[in-house]
């Protein structure tokens, strides 16, 4: 959802520990498993990520915030001047809570310009399903969906 902020706002629960469902923010393989095709991730402060997320597209920023296992928070920006958002312009937060049976995660994705907000809400509800599956270990659905380009 966009909230009244402008600001791209998700949340599901995962019946994982936080410790666990922080690894799928900060390790290139866990990353891969639902977001991207490959990844190289330094998760420190000021470390840098980079990951293609389809071939071709790379999306790249940099790690602000590192708090194991609670929150994690990284600017982010596509490589493909097409996409009107620089690497590093954006910023995703993500707050991992511990609830009966597992984690909540709330996902915010902050600073998009407004012609941007649509697609990347869209974009988080696919990519946060196949986390679900992934940290579940059901069958990840494909990106992008069947029949979109």
């Amino acid at each position: 959802m966009i909230d009244p902020a402008g600001r791209v706002v998700h949340e599901v629960e995962l019946a994982l520990p936080a410790e666990e469902v922080f690894e799928f923010f900060t390790d290139a393989g866990r990353l891969v498993r639902w977001i991207g095709l490959s990844a190289s991730l330094s998760p420190v402060p000021g470390g840098g990520f980079r990951f293609e997320i389809q071939p071709g597209q790379f999306c790249e920023g940099a790690y602000v915030e590192v708090v194991p296992p609670r929150f994690v928070s990284f600017t982010w920006g596509w490589t493909d001047p097409a996409w009107n958002l620089p690497p590093g312009s954006s910023l995703v937060s993500v707050e991992l809570t511990a609830v009966a049976g597992g984690t909540r995660v709330r996902l915010i994705h902050d600073r998009l310009p407004g012609d941007l907000r649509a697609i990347h809400d869209e974009g988080w509800a696919a990519f946060l399903a196949r986390l679900s599956a992934a940290t579940a270990g059901r069958d990840v659905p494909a990106y992008p969906p069947e029949g979109r380009p």
